[in-house]
């Protein structure tokens, strides 16, 4: 045989509170570890989920305003278009006089909006394109370049194009549209028609000032977030840092390589920035002017958020292995205190302390173990008890027993000789009961052994049963049916013989008559069964209750105190001790009705044959 390995002898010879540490431990970090982990998953996702939503929220509400500042430059040039002033203004040769009633009607919407700070109006009369346009800011009448220039750049054809839909777009200082005017300008370009004929009467556009705008609804720039409102052609309208205003999108540092981002849309390209890891962005289109209106945040924001969460999941993690380490510990040693106090009195009771007892205050499993161990040191104490008694009266049965041998066979031969006597007389009765007397003395002495077989003890019972029937002037009958192949099983002698007088005296005596008692001896199974049945009166359920109770009552008592504890169930306890004496698995079962009879059954197994 291999030797036990040494990590199993050193496994097997730990302390059970190491071993509840050894494999508890391990399990409590993984636990804590998963725990940790997926509570940092959640809080980093919830903390992800957070920030987007918020980009989200800024993203749409600065597409809001982008939206309202473009419907108000819509505003104010419908109510140009049906201002009597403006449309007597395009129709004239733009006198003086016309030219300062439109600036006062102009002047006064321009106080009364927010944002607008210069307006163009061109007329489209032929012959004066290269006329001085109509053009005013919030300071005054001002100038702007001629019409006949104005045609050359994009603004004039996408207005013609459109025909008297809004044109949006951005207007850079060095277009020279505004004359003297150095700011970048959001403007809309329209074409006004005629109030009464609809036909295309002038042009208008109406300016805001694009760093005005970012500053107002976009917010300063800052070193995580950055705002950017593009055209559809990549070109910056407006944004936090107004440096990027007037550029595109394709030298934000936010693209990789300039010419591998040319060759995409504005659409694609900022499909393309929300893929850098570098970059948290989202993006919306303003629904009024097209535009898409970006907030860029950098990562390092939220990657310090989460390693803040990181770290304080460690810290708790760590804590809580801490403290549940200590509670282990702590229920380590309620559980393995109680079984090294049973251990240590085990080690007294086995040098012949049978006073050891073991005192454990809980209801639970450790609390049965002591409760098991003090009731099994009181009955292995009561069983050493036990067998000294029962030496000691087995020797003095065997005393009794051979004072009882004396001279039997003069006993057996003076009852022969009386019942030859009556025989010759012709007292055939009185000679068969003698017969059957001396037979009853010769199978109960048996040569002074302890154990008959089937046969014979029936052979007991049928004399002692002929004596009786003839003592109760033929009250009753009976009649012994023993199976072949039990005949000769070995029984301890007078067995049966007891449990046919309990069923004369209890059952059959206080009837009136027509009592019969039935013994069988059969086999079933691995077993041997022994009845005894009478039809006698029977016992109530309560006194059958009583008795079996009082059998099991008194069966772990000492052999001193059953005598008394059961007077009336003698015979039966009798019994039942030679039983458990002969044999481990065998019993006495009892039944009963009243009225009906009593039913005594021994179960015996056939290894004792």
């Amino acid at each position: 045989m291999k030797d036990t390995p040494r990590y199993k002898r050193w496994y097997a010879g730990m302390p059970i509170r190491f071993k509840l540490l050894f494999w508890f431990v391990p399990l409590l970090m993984a636990t804590i570890v998963a725990m940790g982990w997926i509570a940092y998953e959640i809080s980093s996702n919830e903390v992800m989920d957070k920030m987007k939503q918020t980009q989200n929220q800024l993203t749409q509400k600065t597409a809001d305003q982008i939206d309202s500042v473009a419907k108000e430059m819509l505003f104010f040039s419908n109510n140009l278009f049906l201002d009597d002033e403006i449309q007597r203004l395009l129709e004239s040769d733009y006198q003086p006089a016309e030219r300062q009633k439109a600036f006062k009607t102009i002047s006064n919407m321009m106080v009364a909006s927010d944002s607008i700070q210069s307006m163009i109006l061109y007329t489209l009369k032929p012959g004066y394109e290269h006329l001085e346009p109509f053009a005013t800011n919030q300071a005054g009448i001002t100038s702007a370049m001629t019409l006949s220039h104005f045609m050359e750049g994009p603004y004039y054809e996408a207005a013609l194009k459109v025909k008297g839909s809004p044109v949006y777009g951005l207007v850079k200082p060095s277009d020279d549209i505004f004359v003297g005017d150095h700011y970048h300008k959001i403007v809309l370009s329209r074409v006004i028609g005629n109030i009464y004929n609809l036909k295309p009467a002038g042009l208008i556009m109406i300016g805001v000032d694009a760093a005005r705008i970012g500053r107002l609804y976009l917010g300063q720039p800052t070193l995580a977030t950055e705002m950017f409102v593009i055209s559809e052609d990549g070109l910056i309208i407006t944004a936090t840092d107004q440096r990027w205003i007037g550029k595109y999108d394709t030298e934000l540092p936010y693209n990789g390589t300039k010419a591998a981002q040319t060759r995409f849309s504005t659409e694609e390209r900022l499909g393309l920035w929300k893929e850098s890891p570098d970059w948290m962005i989202t993006q919306t289109i303003s629904p009024s002017t097209g535009w898409h209106v970006v907030v860029v945040n950098t990562r390092e924001k939220l990657v310090s958020e989460l390693g803040r969460i990181g770290q304080l999941t460690v810290a708790v993690a760590v804590l809580c292995f801490l403290i549940s380490l200590v509670i282990t510990w702590l229920l380590s040693n309620m559980i393995t205190k109680p079984l090294m106090k049973l251990s240590r009195s085990m080690r007294k009771l086995q040098t012949g302390d049978f006073t050891q007892r073991v005192h454990f205050t809980g209801q639970d499993e450790i609390g049965e173990l002591g409760t098991g161990y003090n009731a099994m040191v009181q009955r292995i104490k009561v069983l050493i008890d036990d067998v000294y008694a029962t030496q000691l009266k087995q020797k003095e049965a065997e005393l009794k027993t051979l004072q009882a041998q004396i001279s039997p066979h003069f006993l057996y031969n003076t009852l022969n000789t009386i019942s030859w006597t009556a025989e010759r007389k012709g007292e055939k009765d009185i000679a068969d009961m003698v017969y059957s007397l001396s037979q009853v003395f010769r199978l109960s002495l048996n040569d002074g052994k302890d154990f008959f077989t089937i046969e014979q003890e029936m052979e007991l019972v049928r004399n002692y049963l002929f004596l009786q029937k003839r003592r109760f002037m033929d009250r009753f009958d009976f009649s012994i049916e023993i199976a072949e192949e039990v005949s000769s099983f070995m029984i301890p002698k007078l067995i049966l013989q007891p449990l046919a007088e309990n069923a004369i005296i209890h059952g059959i005596e206080p009837l009136n008559g027509n009592g019969f008692i039935t013994l069988k001896a059969y086999g079933f199974d691995n077993s041997v069964v022994l009845e005894v049945l009478d039809n006698g009166i029977g016992m109530t359920e309560s006194q059958l209750h009583k008795l079996l109770s009082g059998l099991q009552r008194v069966e772990n008592r000492s052999l001193e105190a059953k005598e008394d504890e059961l007077r009336t169930g003698f015979a039966l306890l009798n019994i039942q001790d030679r039983l458990r004496l002969f044999q481990s698995g065998a019993y006495l079962e009892l039944d009963s009705r009243e009225g009906k009879g009593t039913c005594a059954v021994i179960h015996l197994e056939r290894k004792g044959d």
